[in-house]
């Protein structure tokens, strides 16, 4: 089952990326329409064309993403930590191998806030969980570049575990099941938008650990002037394919596991 679901999220969903879908769709609607001339294969074009200025010139993908990030706004007071599980997805692979240097990505506050709790609780460990999501595997993965990370800040290596096998979320806590540690003074850490569905895995293998999300991505001034100022197309709709992936993630994890 595991193995099915890895190949859903890493086959089917790309397919299934709103606006690879509606972009593909419609050149073959466009196509068929000039071999049939039919009049219902015209309206979906139309359809398809209406969905896509409705997500591109509304920030409808945020405003998903802040239904997805809101339980996770305040942070619970943290008295003591003991262990701080990151998960990986901040590591900018191919970057970082071409030019020999650190490259992280948009969900680089996953590993900084490791090493900020790390400092402020001294006696805690990080327990790096990552691996490789590539259907093609190479010589790079998550940990090696997370290993960079916490070499050039001088990290204590003894307070650093890392493990490496995951594929996906799934994986990620099956292999944090296996460390058997004590799990009420035990954070994770991951981006806003990601939260809900890695908390909804985590509780499936009754691993009840305390959310700590970082990487918001739904924040933002409610002035119309500033939301002017800011207004992108192609950011309206790289945050509606973000929240669209989340939600199937969900809807898939509910029915498949």
């Amino acid at each position: 089952m595991n193995n099915f679901y890895f190949y859903l999220s890493k086959v089917l969903i790309p397919l299934l990326n709103p606006t690879n879908l509606l972009f593909i769709s419609s050149l073959i609607l466009l196509f068929f329409y000039q071999l049939k001339k039919k009049k219902f294969i015209i309206n979906i074009l139309k359809l398809n064309i209406f969905i896509v200025i409705l997500i591109s010139l509304f920030p409808i993908g945020k405003l998903g993403l802040k239904y997805l990030e809101k339980d996770f706004l305040e942070q619970k007071s943290i008295p003591k930590v003991e262990n701080i599980i990151v998960l990986g997805g901040s590591e900018s692979l191919i970057s970082t191998k071409v030019t020999n240097k650190l490259n992280l990505n948009a969900a680089s506050e996953r590993l900084i806030e490791s090493v900020i709790l790390s400092n402020k609780f001294k006696n805690s460990k990080i327990f790096y969980v990552g691996g490789s999501s590539q259907l093609k595997k190479n010589n790079l993965s998550e940990v090696s570049v997370a290993k960079k990370f916490y070499e050039e800040l001088n990290l204590n290596s003894e307070k650093v575990t890392f493990i490496g096998k995951s594929r996906n979320t799934i994986e990620n806590f099956k292999e944090i099941q296996k460390l058997n540690i004590k799990y009420e003074n035990t954070i994770l850490i991951t981006s806003a938008f990601h939260m809900k569905r890695a908390m909804l895995i985590s509780e499936k293998f009754n691993l009840y650990l305390v959310p700590y999300a970082v990487d918001f991505r739904s924040i933002s001034n409610k002035s119309l002037l500033n939301y002017y100022q800011n207004f992108s197309i192609s950011s309206n709709l790289s945050n509606f394919d973000l929240f669209f992936k989340e939600m199937l993630g969900i809807i898939a994890l509910k029915i498949l596991i």
